[in-house]
């Protein structure tokens, strides 16, 4: 594709001969962007997912239409290769589609999230029909549906109003958890054999507290169950995080009642956490000073760090907190915008797609004590593809061996284009350990 080598170029242009941490990796699509293109749909908003294989191989969920800006939509899952070309063996070409339509015409289907499983093996989640119901697709090594998982490789269910898939994970028994936007927000789950889980919830589906809304989850490892989100007030928006025992009821013992809020500034809110071995907790999500703003993809990235029994943890960033700005309180198309990766030294790694004050994918890194890397770039920040396309997605930030991959969609007229680019690993910090 003309337009992607000039896109590469571009992005890429005057590398050093001795590339650094942080440079773009060579031995992935020379340096440059892998891309697959696939028929755009109608709508263009859900935003994609992706995840790292095993063996480096990259895997990116969003959706195609049957036509040309056709609203008949099928989920689209692109895979490359763990040097940027397409995997031939996978699908059509490297693409495989998942159709969800039983033959009913103008039938929705935009996969938002995708995970990997044991045995080369891959689920796709997001959103199926008019009625706003959620879909999972379990697809073998080769991209064909697995008969064996739900209804001949397909599971559906309504949670119970317009349902919206913020997040999926797998856990050690290769069960689905979804975080679902529905009438209430709600953690759904299934089993391996994909299936809702009846030990779970009422019927495989958790309702969740109604006093914050929520936008990301995580699981410890006593199996509790961590949820971040925005706590709206009259005048300040908090990042809220709460803890959750295995069965779904509050665990007091965490923050004050087992929640904590956290104000950084007039409005702040909390959309990704990870747990580290010693029980401490990573916050993230956006903050900025309000103004006449009153939107929720507006701000700053900010990252906060909680003790395990859900205190501020001072010692981290500035008295537990750390802002990284690069423009201001940017604006995003995506809500909840922000990816992020944590390696096994405990570097982190965050990332977002900003459509205002210019398009642009923005990426930094933070050291275990939350004070910026400037071995991967100055301050700690890096800028790649900016005021490229005003349609720029980010999918996910993904840590392999040697190399950090940052992959996503982007609009090109009729096409709907998979992307993945690499940076090296210079100095041995990329590493495939909590991502």
């Amino acid at each position: 594709m003309k337009a992607a080598s000039l896109f590469a170029a571009a992005l890429f242009a005057a590398t050093s001969a001795l590339a650094a941490d942080g440079d773009p990796d060579f031995a992935f699509a020379g340096g440059g962007i892998a891309t697959r293109a696939v028929t755009a749909p109608q709508y263009q908003l859900y935003e994609p997912g992706g995840a790292l294989g095993d063996d480096g191989s990259i895997v990116l969920a969003a959706v195609t239409g049957a036509t040309p800006f056709s609203s008949a939509t099928r989920f689209a899952v692109a895979k490359f290769r763990h040097d940027g070309q397409p995997d031939a063996t996978f699908g059509s070409g490297g693409i495989a589609e998942i159709d969800f339509s039983d033959g009913a015409a103008n039938y929705p289907a935009y996969a938002r999230a995708v995970a990997r499983l044991d045995a080369g093996h891959w689920l796709v989640a997001g959103r199926i029909g008019s009625g706003f119901d959620l879909g999972l697709a379990r697809l073998a090594v080769n991209g064909q549906l697995d008969a064996t998982y739900g209804n001949g490789g397909r599971a559906r269910i309504d949670v119970g109003g317009q349902d919206i898939l913020l997040d999926m994970q797998i856990d050690a028994q290769q069960r689905a958890w979804l975080l679902v936007d529905s009438s209430t927000d709600q953690l759904v789950r299934f089993t391996a054999a994909g299936q809702p889980d009846a030990g779970f919830g009422n019927g495989g589906k958790l309702a969740l507290p109604g006093d914050f809304s929520v936008l990301g989850f995580a699981l410890d490892a006593q199996g509790r169950i961590l949820l971040a989100g925005i706590q709206f007030g009259q005048t300040i928006y908090s990042m809220a995080v709460r803890r959750l025992h295995a069965d779904g009821s509050i665990d007091a013992t965490f923050g004050d009642n087992g929640l904590r809020l956290i104000a950084p500034d007039v409005r702040a809110n909390a959309q990704k956490l990870r747990v580290l071995a010693d029980g401490r907790i990573l916050v993230a999500g956006n903050s900025n000073g309000g103004g006449t703003w009153t939107g929720t993809a507006t701000g700053r990235i900010t990252v906060a760090r909680l003790t395990p029994d859900g205190q501020l943890d001072t010692s981290y960033g500035t008295a537990g907190i750390r802002v990284v700005d690069f423009a201001g309180d940017e604006r995003s198309s995506a809500y909840p915008d922000l990816r992020i990766a944590l390696a096994a030294d405990g570097k982190l790694t965050l990332a977002r797609a900003v459509v205002e004050p210019v398009s642009a994918l923005r990426i930094a890194r933070l050291l275990p004590n939350g004070q910026p890397d400037t071995t991967f770039a100055p301050q700690g920040k890096r800028t790649l593809l900016q005021q490229t396309y005003s349609t720029l997605t980010l999918a996910n930030v993904l840590l392999a061996p040697q190399r950090l991959v940052v992959a996503g969609v982007y609009n090109l007229n009729d096409q709907r284009v998979f992307y993945a680019t690499a940076l090296r690993d210079g100095d041995g910090i990329f590493r495939s350990g909590n991502e």
